[in-house]
């Protein structure tokens, strides 16, 4: 009976002494966390507290042998200053020409998985087609896309058929498009405000640009391209490399680095490096424009995120700090500008379930569209 109970008490003895060192050790590793913490904050340099918090999202380096950290830091100071010069004023941001020779082909391009449209696209397309009267406006279905690669890319085919997302296929498809036919592609959630017709006549190739927020804050980086809507001349070079780049980029998990708007950036930026020479309007430069032409407005799905990250002030580099600070004070930006040709609506319809929407046949809505067969 006594040996029993001194085995209990022993027991809870030992219970105790467990707890008290648990206790402890968590009260001394805080209080060590917290001095290393407030020790390395002021004993580090601005560069090392970059390196240790940068959020890399950019899978597609290991390819281009970029470590997106270091080229941040190495650029920092001419980006922060050149940012600064491309604060949008509210007029135009250059000269077009009001006449002259097209350097694109005069082609909307846009798709979807059928014929039958979400009807909530019909004013989009609609604008399209009432700003660009004279241009052809070319659908693309799932079934004449297959067709189009097997008749012109049949060594891409198997690529094109094995990829997951739909959005890969969609992506591939515009690439391929631009560079057999010229012309303008669009995503059907782009509204147009006015014609294109001053960009074709000053540029071989253009590309949208991702709100700067977006790409600074969301997912780090510098002058994103996007691929949502972009003009380029048949056979242009640029077109050519990002179709090869295809096959390269396949095992990256995410659509938007195996074929979508950072893919596009990495691809871009391989084929300006060998062009440095190249003035922008020759007709084999591609021309990023200012996000405040295509997207001038901020997606509003992502600031609930974008708030999150602009909190973190410690992890962010100057520009990204900058950024912030002129998003805090601006706002989401929800009205495009004056000079701004089209608006993009953020409709992330890809993500949705489309299977509840109402439909209406292009050819309601276009009813001079051409369609590949």
């Amino acid at each position: 009976m006594h040996y029993g109970r001194r085995l209990r008490f022993i027991f809870i003895g030992k219970m105790i002494l467990v707890t008290f060192l648990f206790i402890l050790l968590s009260v001394g590793n805080y209080v060590y966390d917290k001095y290393t913490t407030e020790r390395s904050t002021k004993e580090l340099t601005n560069e090392e507290i970059i390196r240790g918090c940068a959020i890399s999202v950019c899978t597609p380096c290991q390819y281009l042998n970029i470590d997106p950290n270091i080229e941040i830091l190495e650029n920092e100071a001419v980006q922060f200053t050149q940012y600064q010069a491309l604060t949008p004023s509210k007029t135009i941001l250059e000269d077009l020409p009001k006449s002259g020779i097209d350097r694109i082909q005069k082609i909307i391009h846009q798709k979807w998985n059928t014929k039958k449209v979400p009807i909530q696209f019909k004013d989009y397309i609609k604008s399209f087609l009432e700003n660009h009267l004279s241009w052809t406006h070319m659908f693309w279905t799932d079934q004449s896309t297959r067709k189009f690669i097997n008749d012109h890319y049949p060594n891409l085919l198997s690529l094109y058929d094995n990829y997951v997302h739909p959005l890969n296929r969609a992506d591939a498809m515009r690439y391929m498009a631009l560079f057999y036919y010229g012309g303008v592609y669009t995503d059907l959630d782009t509204h147009s405000l006015r014609p294109l017709d001053p960009m074709i006549r000053k540029y071989s190739c253009f590309l949208a640009q991702e709100p700067q927020v977006h790409s600074i804050v969301y997912t780090n980086f510098y002058e994103q391209a996007a691929n949502g809507i972009m003009g380029c001349r048949k056979r242009h070079p640029f077109m050519k490399l990002v179709i090869e780049n295809l096959n390269h980029f396949f095992y990256y998990a995410h659509e938007l680095d195996s074929t979508g708007p950072r893919f596009l950036t990495f691809s871009l930026r391989q084929y300006l490096k060998n062009i440095t020479e190249m003035e922008i309007t020759d007709k084999d430069y591609v021309y990023l424009t200012p996000s405040e032409y295509f997207l001038p407005t901020v997606d509003p799905g992502i600031s609930k995120l974008l708030a999150m990250q602009c909190r973190i002030t410690q992890c962010l580099s100057p520009l990204r700090k900058w950024q912030c600070e002129q998003w805090r004070r601006d706002g989401v930006r929800t009205e495009p500008y004056p000079f701004s040709f089209t608006n993009h609506v953020w409709a992330h319809i890809a993500y949705q379930d489309i299977s509840s929407f109402t439909y209406i046949d292009i050819v309601e809505i276009s009813p001079d569209v051409l369609m590949y067969e």
